[in-house]
C-alpha cells in the first residue's frame, strides 16, 4: 500500500495542551503545503479547530489511522517559515506556546481582502532614491547603522520639522531618513513604535519620502480586513516600510533590512497577552535569524539598552550637534510666588510662561490624569479609602461619582472612619485641577487639555496653554515656546522599579517638541536627579541606575519569571529553583483572588532553563486535573514582568 502525504498541523489554540504538532493525512486532491491555513478534526469529539500546516512529510511516526485533514481554509501561505522559526523562539524565551506568539502576529482572515490580493497584478516596485547623509552625524557611523548583522543605540535629534504641510519631531525624519535608504538599497524595513500618536506622525514623515506603495501601517485601530490587507502585503516579494504597534515587529517582510523599535523604554512596547514578549527582545531575535540591522532609537536609553552598549553588544551613534533645549530646575518653594501666580508654578516659571505664551504656545506636562490623584475627608482632611478593600478613592471630575482606584467599588455610603463626615475634598492636581487653575491664572489665553479622553494630535502657532499627561503631548506647529515639567518628585517617588526610567523618558519628549532657543522649567523637584537632568547627564544618572540594579539583583541585571497560582504548586515550583547555584526565589504573596504569586531571579545563562520547566508545568497542570478549590489557582508564568516586583512592593492586596 502506498503512503499517503502527512501535514503536521500546530492546532491555533489556546490550551496549552495542545501546543505541539499533530500529524493528519492528506485527502486526495488536497494541495497542501506548509504555512497554510487548515480545519482538522480533534478530541474524541471531532470537533474541528483551526490551525497552520507547518511541516509536509512522507510518512508518520504515529502507528495508528490518521484522521485526514477536514478541509482548507485558504491556500496562501500566511505562516513563512521565517515567522515560524521567531515565534518559536519567542515562545521559548517566555516560556509561552508558539500558537500563541502566532496569534499576535498573523491578524484573522478576511476573504475578500485575500481574494482581491490573489488576483492582483504583479508590478515592479518603484524604488525612491537613496538620501544622503544628515549633517548631524558622522556620514560612516550613520551608514553603518543598516550594515548586515549591526546592532545599534541610536539617539536621535530634538525639536520638530515641517513636512508637507505639517510639523513633526524631527527625530521622525530621521527615522524616515534612514527607512528611506534601506528600501532605496531593494531591503524591506521594520519600524516599530510605541502608540497611536507616534505612528500618526511616523506616517506623515514616511509619506514624505516614499510613496504610499511601498508602506504598510500596522495600527491597533485599523479594522481587521485592513490589518490583513497589510498583512498580505508583506508577503509580496518586493520590499516594503512597515511601520506600527508592537505587533508590527513581527511583519513577514522580504529580504528584512533593518528592524528600528523607537524608544523601547516605553512600556507600551511589552505585550499584554501570553507570552507577553517585549519588541525590543523580538527584535534581537529577529536580527540573529535573519542579519537584519537592529537600531534601538530614541532621545534617551533605556536601562536594558545601556547594559548591551556596556556589554559591547551595541554600537552607538550619537548626533555631533547638540540640540538638547536648556533646562532650568526651580525647585517649589524655593522662590516666593508672584503675587497673581497659580499655586502650582514657581515665581521663575510663571514668568517664563506669561512671556513665552504671548508669542506661541507654552507645553504644561502634568502627571496625574482626572481632577485630582486623592480625596480626603472634606473635615478632618483624613486620607478617603474604600471601604470594602482599603484603596484610595478617586474622582475622574467634580460631580463626577467617587470610586475606588484598586477595585472600583462605588463610594456612595462613604463615611470617614475618623469623623464620619460624608464630604470629600481633593488632594494634589490631576489634569483637570491644574487646567482650571492654569485658566484662571492666564485668562483669555486658550487652554487645551491633551490626555487619554482628550486626544489631541497637533496644536497650531497661535498662544495657547497646553496641559498635557506624559505621552499625551501634541505637536504644536514650530515648535512650543516653553515647556512646564511639573510633578517630578511625584513620578519620582512611584513604588515603581522603572520609575526613574519612565520619568526621563517623559521628560525628554516633552522637550524634543520646543523649538529652537525655548527653555523647559522643571518644577516640584531637586536633588541630583533634577541636576543631572538639567546639566544632559542622563547617561550617567541612568549607569547609575543599572549599577543599583546589579547590586540588588533587579532587572535587567538578572531576568525574573512571575508564578502565578495556587499556594502548594507555587510552592513547589519555587522550592525546588530556590536550591540552584545563582538563582533564588521571592515569595510567594497572597493575592485577593485567593491564588499566590512568587518570583524566580535567575542568570541569563539560566533563563532557558528556568522557561521550560515553568512550560513544562504548565502544561502537565493543563493535562491533569485540579484538586478542589485549586481552580482559581491555574498557572500563570510571565517572564520578565518587572510590574510583579512592584506589586511585592506595595504587598498583599
Amino acid at each position: 500500500m502506498p503512503k499517503r502525504p502527512v501535514a503536521r498541523v500546530l492546532p491555533d489554540s489556546r490550551l496549552p495542551q495542545l501546543d505541539r504538532l499533530f500529524d493528519y493525512a492528506i485527502p486526495d486532491g488536497m494541495d497542501v503545503e506548509p504555512g497554510i491555513r487548515v480545519k482538522v478534526p480533534m478530541g474524541r469529539g471531532a470537533r474541528l479547530q483551526a490551525g497552520f500546516v507547518v511541516e509536509v512529510a512522507s510518512e508518520s511516526e504515529f502507528t495508528g489511522i490518521l484522521q485526514p485533514i477536514d478541509s482548507m481554509v485558504s491556500p496562501v501561505v500566511v505562516l513563512t517559515h521565517e515567522l515560524l522559526a521567531l515565534a518559536q523562539e519567542v515562545a521559548a524565551r517566555g516560556a509561552g506556546g508558539v500558537s500563541d506568539v502566532l496569534r499576535l502576529a498573523i491578524p484573522a482572515r478576511a476573504v475578500r481582502v485575500e481574494n482581491a490580493w490573489r488576483e492582483r497584478d504583479m508590478v515592479t516596485p518603484v524604488l525612491p532614491d537613496s538620501p544622503e547623509a544628515p549633517d548631524i552625524y558622522p556620514s560612516e557611523g550613520w551608514h553603518a547603522l543598516a550594515a548586515h548583522g549591526s546592532r545599534h543605540w541610536w539617539q536621535l535629534p530634538y525639536g520638530v520639522a515641517p513636512v508637507a504641510g505639517v510639523s513633526v519631531p524631527r527625530s521622525y525624519v530621521e527615522i524616515a531618513r534612514l527607512a528611506q535608504s534601506v528600501l532605496a538599497s531593494g531591503r524591506s524595513v521594520v519600524v516599530c513604535l510605541p502608540d497611536w500618536r507616534d505612528q500618526e506622525l511616523m506616517g506623515a514623515a514616511l509619506e514624505a519620502v516614499v510613496s504610499r506603495e511601498n508602506l504598510a501601517a500596522f495600527d491597533a485601530s485599523h479594522t481587521p480586513s485592513t490589518r490583513y490587507q497589510h498583512y498580505l502585503r508583506c508577503l509580496d516579494d518586493r520590499p516594503v516600510i512597515v511601520y506600527g504597534s508592537r505587533h508590527s515587529i513581527y511583519a513577514p517582510v522580504s529580504n528584512l533590512g533593518a528592524v528600528i523599535v523607537v524608544t523601547d523604554g516605553d512600556d507600551s512596547h511589552r505585550e499584554r497577552l501570553a507570552p507577553y514578549p517585549h519588541s525590543r527582545d523580538v527584535a534581537l531575535l529577529r536580527g540573529e535569524q535573519s542579519g537584519a540591522a537592529v537600531v534601538f532609537a530614541g532621545l534617551s536609553p533605556s536601562i536594558e539598552v545601556i547594559r548591551l552598549i556596556e556589554m559591547g553588544y551595541l554600537s552607538e551613534l550619537a548626533p555631533t550637534i547638540d540640540s538638547r533645549p536648556r533646562v532650568i530646575p526651580t525647585a517649589l518653594g524655593t522662590q516666593s510666588p508672584a503675587p497673581t501666580s497659580p499655586a502650582r508654578l514657581p515665581s521663575v516659571a510663571y514668568r517664563a510662561v506669561s512671556q513665552a505664551v504671548e508669542n506661541g504656545p507654552v507645553l504644561v506636562q502634568v502627571f496625574h490624569s482626572g481632577f485630582a490623584p486623592g480625596l480626603v475627608c472634606g473635615d478632618c482632611g483624613e486620607r478617603a479609602r474604600c471601604l470594602e478593600c482599603g484603596g484610595p478613592l478617586r474622582s475622574g471630575e467634580p460631580g463626577r461619582a467617587v470610586s475606588c482606584g484598586w477595585c472600583g467599588h462605588l463610594a456612595a455610603a462613604w463615611r470617614c472612619t475618623s469623623c464620619k463626615s460624608s464630604s470629600f475634598r481633593p488632594s494634589g492636581h490631576g489634569i483637570g485641577r491644574t487646567t482650571t487653575e492654569l485658566g484662571k491664572a492666564f485668562p483669555g489665553v486658550p487652554v487645551i487639555r491633551a490626555d487619554g479622553d482628550h486626544p489631541v494630535l497637533r496644536v497650531g502657532s497661535k498662544p495657547a496653554v497646553v496641559v498635557a499627561t506624559r505621552g499625551a503631548e501634541p505637536v504644536a506647529e514650530g515648535g512650543y515656546h516653553a515647556a512646564l515639567l511639573l510633578d517630578g518628585d511625584a513620578m519620582l517617588q512611584r513604588p515603581a522599579l522603572d520609575a526613574l526610567e519612565d520619568t526621563i523618558t517623559a521628560w525628554e519628549w516633552a522637550m524634543s517638541l520646543l523649538r529652537p532657543g525655548a527653555i523647559a522649567y522643571l518644577t516640584d523637584l531637586d536633588g541630583r536627579v533634577a541636576q543631572a537632568f538639567a546639566s544632559g547627564a542622563v547617561r550617567q544618572l541612568l549607569s547609575r541606575e543599572l549599577r543599583d540594579r546589579q547590586a540588588l539583583r533587579m532587572p535587567p541585571a538578572v531576568r525574573i519569571a512571575s508564578v502565578t497560582g495556587a499556594s502548594t504548586r507555587v510552592a513547589e515550583i519555587l522550592q525546588r529553583w530556590d536550591s540552584v547555584d545563582g538563582v533564588d526565589t521571592l515569595g510567594p504573596l497572597p493575592l485577593s483572588s485567593g491564588a499566590v504569586r512568587g518570583i524566580v531571579r535567575m542568570p541569563y545563562r539560566l533563563a532557558r532553563e528556568v522557561a521550560d520547566d515553568l512550560r513544562a508545568a504548565v502544561v502537565k497542570q493543563a493535562t491533569g486535573s485540579s484538586p478542589r478549590g485549586e481552580r482559581q489557582g491555574r498557572l500563570k508564568v510571565a517572564m520578565d514582568d518587572v510590574g510583579a516586583l512592584d506589586e511585592f512592593a506595595l504587598g498583599p492586596q
